[in-house]
Parts: structure tokens; C-alpha cells; sequence
């Protein structure tokens, strides 16, 4: 991140142009050539070329040399459009240099907002393990075969943003969507400890149990983690914070009941071989799937 906001403060105007017609460009050519990019930006080549030199030496296009020289964006180009974007928009003022917290495929950072909140800013990196895999098994997708890293990470980010809106306003225990653009999502800042960590808890029992209200919370908002388990979950003052919401199916979704069940077996489990707690899972899939005593999902 260092290396991008020091880009960042480098840029003029019409290298933003270019950025942007990089990435408007990618949605057509593989690699986008010179001609392309002059169109899109609407500035002469002799200009283009002069920002693609820039932006080339600052790391934030590749380029390639073939039957034509095409460009593509780096990641450190894409996160460079973002940033701008946030920034002229309002919700950031600055972000911290190396990351809080970094995952297989997000990096989070620390924000500060023009009026001086503390944010989290997480950058989706879908792919950087493997993006055939998650190309294959995130819902998101759906059935577009052509998607590059690029375009799969805003897919990932955007639905975590919508996932966030729809559990906060259903008062579900998640940090508070404050913004996204592109493959970044800006919400509440929360310090807590990972449930993976094993912290001590007040009452382990009633932290269990609260932690399964929340998923069903979440359900009767129409939404399943999708991918729950103690690494996503948060220990904020001895209460459960879910984050993570990428992978999220609607419980209308007809494999919701099967993401619902591994989630619950997940948390179950992890209370079992941590702290030695029983459980059924039958019996805690029904108290999920029930709201008002009646029952909102079909038998397995």
C-alpha cells in the first residue's frame, strides 16, 4: 500500500484518464491498445502514451508487446482507481500503510474519514490463490464464463456491501457498511479479537447460543454466510461480530439449506473442540430455520 499511495500523490488529471480507460478498455481486449485508450480517455495518442510511460514506471499497468503493445491494469492500478474514487466521494481522507489484517484473499487496512471516523478498508483479492477454483464456486459469478481477476473482486465486493446493508438494517451483529467502489469495501472499525484465537469468553454456553441467534437472524434476513466459521467471527466486549460476507446466498437459494447446515456444523464443531460443548445439530438448524414458531425452510 505504501508503493500505491505514493502513486497516488504522483497522478495528474489525465493519467487518471488513461487508468480509467485501461480499465474501461479491459472489458473488450485482453490487452488495450494504444488506439483504444485514446478514444476512451479522448486524449491524442502522443498523450496517452506519455501517461501509459508514467503509470507504467509507477507499477500500476502492464504492458505487453506482441502483434500490437496492449495495457492492462495491476492490482496496484485498480487499487489507485478506487482509492480516488473514495477520496473524491467523501468517505476517506486517509489509510494506514500496511494492512491490520490480511486473509487469502483480502488485504484490511485502517481509514480515517474527513470527519475523523475510524474505518476498515478491505480490498477483495479474489483469485490470488487460485481463480480457477473460486471462479468455479463463488454464486456471484454466476454463469458469465469471460471474467477477469479484476471484474470477479468488484462482483466479491459489492456483495459483501449489499450483504452488510441488508444484515445491518435487519440490526444483525455485523460492522456497519459505510461505502464501496470497485473491488473495495469501506465499513465500521472494529477492535475485537478472532474467535479462531480462542479468548476467553464470560460464558462460553451463552456466547454459543448468541452467536447461532445472530446466523438465524441473518437467515430471516434472507441471507446464509456461506462460508461461517470461527475465523470470521469477532469477540467484541464478550459479544459475537460476523464478517466476511462475500460468499452469502439468499435463503431462497436452493442450496441454502446446505451452506446453512456446514455454518452451523462449523461453529458447532469449534465450540466442541475448544471448549468442550455439546450439541445437536438437528436441534440448533431448528432453531434457526424457525421465526415465530413457524417454520421458513424446507426439510433437507
Amino acid at each position: 500500500m505504501m508503493y500505491t499511495l505514493a502513486a497516488l500523490k504522483k497522478l495528474s488529471s489525465e493519467d487518471f484518464r488513461v487508468l480509467n480507460a485501461v480499465e474501461r478498455g479491459m472489458a473488450k481486449f485482453l490487452y488495450v491498445p494504444l488506439e483504444e485508450l485514446s478514444k476512451l480517455s479522448d486524449l491524442s495518442q502522443d498523450e496517452v502514451d506519455i501517461a501509459l510511460k508514467k503509470l507504467h514506471s509507477l507499477g500500476l499497468v502492464q504492458r505487453k508487446k506482441g502483434s500490437y503493445v496492449g495495457y492492462i491494469l495491476t492490482a496496484r492500478g485498480y487499487d489507485c482507481l478506487a482509492l480516488n474514487t473514495l477520496v473524491k466521494r467523501g468517505v476517506l481522507e486517509s489509510i494506514s500503510a500496511s494492512p491490520v489484517g490480511r486473509g487469502k484473499e483480502s488485504d484490511v487496512y485502517k481509514g480515517i474519514t474527513p470527519a475523523g471516523r475510524l474505518v476498515a478498508v478491505k480490498f477483495h483479492r479474489v483469485g490470488r490463490t487460485s481463480f480457477r477454483q473460486t471462479k468455479r464456486l463463488r454464486v456471484y459469478v454466476g454463469d458469465r464464463h469471460h471474467i477477469s481477476w479484476l471484474y470477479q473482486s468488484r462482483l466479491a465486493a459489492e456483495s459483501e456491501f449489499n450483504a452488510l446493508k441488508i444484515l445491518f438494517a435487519a440490526s444483525v451483529s455485523v460492522p456497519e457498511p459505510v461505502d464501496w467502489n470497485r473491488h473495495v469495501v469501506v465499513c465500521e472499525y472494529l477492535e475485537g479479537v478472532k474467535l479462531s484465537e480462542t479468548p476467553p469468553l464470560r460464558d462460553t454456553a451463552a456466547f454459543r447460543d448468541r452467536l447461532v441467534e445472530e446466523v438465524g437472524k441473518a437467515y430471516s434476513a434472507g441471507v446464509v454466510h456461506g462460508d461461517l466459521s470461527e475465523y470470521n467471527v469477532l469477540v467484541v466486549e464478550d459479544a459475537p461480530v460476523l464478517f466476511d460476507w462475500p460468499q452469502w446466498v439468499s435463503s431462497s437459494h436452493p442450496s441454502a439449506l446446505f451452506y446453512l447446515k456446514r455454518d452451523l456444523l462449523n461453529i458447532l464443531k469449534f465450540f466442541k473442540r475448544k471448549y468442550g460443548l455439546d450439541y445437536d445439530l438437528e436441534s440448533f438448524l431448528e432453531r434457526v430455520t424457525k421465526v415465530n414458531g413457524e417454520e421458513t425452510i424446507g426439510d433437507s
